[in-house]
């Protein structure tokens, strides 16, 4: 019996001061990240022609990121949008999961809805879309950042006198920021 009690209150001296560090370092874990993004897509259109065409569409914008729980978080970038004769803005909405525990850091997937306007050529667009993505989030010294992320999307344009078009597009994405 008394051995048992020894063993316990040795066990709970262990244990304890093992939750609170724990519990205080997830308490610890940054619960906001601001990252300058930069990200690239090729987007496949299906003419009315029956041709494919490849447009290269970039993207530069400010991401806020804000944790929800241990494993998610949801994102929104206002970015400006370029490339073959497009120049725009556009806003991104979106969910991160995290495969482990440690939101805002880590190996992650996600979903989003991309919304914009834009002149292509002096005619002016609405384009709108929603794509899945992975990346992964490392953590550098002093809180700062690097993500990179990989995702295909669903992308639709219309307005002026263009046709209509939609068409999927793989997108490769790079990130550098600050958590707090």
């Amino acid at each position: 019996m008394k051995k048992r009690r020894v063993f316990s209150v040795l066990f709970a001296t262990i244990l304890i001061p093992g939750l609170l560090t724990f519990t205080s370092l997830a308490q610890q874990r940054p619960k906001k990240v601001i990252s300058v993004t930069g990200r690239g897509l090729i987007q496949l259109f299906e003419e009315d022609v029956g041709l494919t065409s490849a447009l290269f569409r970039g993207a530069i914008g400010l991401e806020y990121e804000k944790v929800r729980s241990t494993s998610s978080s949801f994102y929104i970038v206002p970015a400006i949008s370029f490339g073959d004769g497009i120049m725009g803005i556009r806003g991104r909405v979106g969910m991160k999961n995290y495969t482990k525990a440690t939101a805002p850091e880590g190996f992650w997937w996600g979903f989003y809805a991309d919304a914009g306007l834009a002149a292509d050529w002096g005619v002016a667009l609405t384009i709108g879309g929603a794509g899945v993505n992975v990346g992964y989030k490392y953590f550098l010294p002093e809180n700062f950042v690097a993500e990179w992320s990989l995702g295909m999307m669903y992308l639709y344009r219309s307005g002026g006198v263009l046709p209509a078009i939609g068409g999927i597009a793989p997108s490769v994405a790079f990130k550098v920021g600050y958590a707090f």
